[in-house]
């Protein structure tokens, strides 16, 4: 007989809201090793080997969202982005890069046409210049992260020695984002000025 358990009511911090999910203990669909919180964990705890368990899990939905044993090490240069509670499941929302809190800004970039950016997820921002006959594409900014995704842009968090440069980039630049899947390798986007090197980039040459 299945049993199924209801995973903890996702905790409201720092204005965002981490989604509840329905867990399965059932292996037969799908389950998957996932990370939790061994204990509770305050906001900004940093994230350590005592703190984390594995849970074998089923999820509606996939585990996109979560930390699986290769992401280990990921997860504990981390910090908690809200309070966590014992046996909560890790999402990517609910951690943070190990800046301190006092050092990080809320900065909002205007960007149109984004893909679907939940909070948590990293962005490359590309810098679109040039001439309107000849536009060029280079990269502003790698690996950043998003806090909330609004209407007309994304609300990043950067450190305080940054925010001054992203927000002289929000109000003079043209931004494009990229969105990194979880998971994914650091961004390594080449610039392009001109429709040849595009072609040249996508044939791999």
């Amino acid at each position: 007989m299945k049993r199924w358990l209801v995973a903890l009511a996702a905790l409201i911090a720092g204005g965002g809201v981490s989604a509840a999910m329905l867990v399965a203990a059932d292996p037969s669909r799908g389950a998957v090793d996932a990370y939790a919180a061994a204990r509770d964990l305050p906001a900004g705890t940093a994230i350590s080997g005592d703190a984390l368990e594995l849970k074998h899990v089923s999820l509606q939905g996939g585990d996109a969202q979560l930390f699986t044993p290769g992401d280990e090490s990921r997860l504990m240069s981390m910090r908690a982005s809200h309070d966590l509670v014992s046996g909560q499941l890790i999402q990517r929302s609910d951690v943070m890069g190990a800046t301190t809190l006092a050092d990080r800004r809320l900065v909002f970039i205007p960007i149109s046409g984004a893909p679907t950016t939940p909070a948590g997820a990293r962005v490359d921002l590309l810098m679109i210049g040039g001439v309107p006959d000849r536009p060029t594409v280079s990269t502003f900014a790698l690996g950043v992260e998003v806090r909330a995704a609004v209407s007309g842009g994304l609300i990043v968090a950067v450190p305080a020695k940054q925010a001054a440069a992203f927000v002289f980039a929000a109000a003079t630049m043209h931004l494009a984002a990229v969105v990194a899947e979880p998971g994914a390798a650091d961004g390594v986007e080449l610039p392009i000025s001109g429709p040849d090197d595009a072609i040249a980039v996508v044939a791999g040459r």
